[in-house]
């Protein structure tokens, strides 16, 4: 899944159901996985000091922890322009909370080694090496030798040695990348290098968020570029905005994932996910399997669903 947020109208329902409430809807498409993702783009805290110079800051309710961990997410990604909104003490106890209740962590840390190392995942399949960046970097906010922060993507070598070195270490490496701009449907000439060029140095599957809206699929290498997610529980201001899938991928080795896309939409009240189907359906499926099409990757309709079977 993509960004989730617990502040705004979507703290508010939490404040009223609960954080668990949040994915109810969509826990059956979750909590079956291998590895369950979502790009945690707030912290879960009720401590910190406000970043007196940023336009938005965000402030999750703690109690979406126990959602994560009831709707089965095994992993996410901090590594984005919102993770220390609220300072570096309010960023060290989500990764406190996070750690307490056994949801795996990437892209942020005590310091920039922290930030930048892989969260390792013992699942059915084998070990996963998960890692995570971001483009979209706000002063301040970066990870350095002496104080926490995120990971940022703007090192390139450094970035694409620390995939290769999880990739010595791990029978599966997964790459979170939040970049691009904000509502536009296309990625970037530069986010396909870089997507490219960090599976050639060992991704085997790179899942990317930020542009608040859903992209297109790419096949390279025979590994999958999900380019943005779009959100997964955010309050929004408007149709495409509330469009979004599950994105559920099997992977083998050696061998391309077969991929399959359930449509969600976001409620226009509280910004919770719900699966979707007839009308709603075709319309976020339609856009996806077009949009994808276009990164050269056909995708077919099999009832509500989007797929690509290898």
């Amino acid at each position: 899944g993509g960004d989730v947020l617990a502040d705004r109208l979507v703290g508010d329902f939490i404040d009223r159901n609960g954080g668990e409430a949040v994915f109810a809807k969509v826990r059956p498409l979750l909590e079956t996985a291998n590895l369950a993702f979502v790009n945690l783009e707030c912290p879960l805290s009720d401590g910190g000091t406000r970043d007196p110079h940023k336009e938005y800051t965000f402030l999750g309710r703690p109690a979406l922890v126990d959602g994560l961990v009831t709707a089965g997410i095994d992993m996410v990604s901090l590594a984005n322009n919102h993770a220390v909104d609220f300072g570096p003490a309010a960023l060290l106890d989500t990764i406190d909370r996070l750690d307490k209740a056994g949801v795996n962590h990437a892209g942020a840390g005590a310091d920039a080694q922290a930030a930048r190392a892989p969260a390792l995942l013992i699942t059915p399949a084998g070990v996963v090496a998960f890692l995570a960046f971001t483009e979209i970097i706000h002063p301040g906010f970066p990870a350095t030798a002496d104080r926490p922060g995120v990971s940022p993507a703007t090192d390139r070598k450094k970035l694409l040695a620390a995939i290769a070195s999880a990739d010595e270490k791990a029978d599966f490496v997964i790459v979170s990348f939040h970049w691009g701009t904000e509502y536009t449907r296309q990625p970037s000439q530069d986010q396909r290098r870089l997507a490219h060029q960090a599976i050639d140095a060992g991704a085997d599957l790179i899942l990317g968020h930020h542009p608040h809206v859903l992209q297109g699929l790419e096949l390279y290498q025979e590994r999958l570029i999900a380019y943005s997610l779009g959100d997964f529980i955010w309050d929004h201001h408007s149709r495409e905005t509330g469009e979004t899938v599950v994105l559920r991928v099997a992977m083998t080795p050696g061998e391309p994932p077969s991929i399959e896309a359930t449509p969600v939409y976001l409620n226009d009240s509280t910004g919770v996910p719900a699966p979707v189907s007839g009308d709603a359906a075709d319309v976020i499926l339609s856009r996806f399997i077009r949009l994808s099409a276009g990164l050269g990757l056909e995708l077919a309709r099999s009832g509500d669903t989007a797929v690509y079977t290898p």
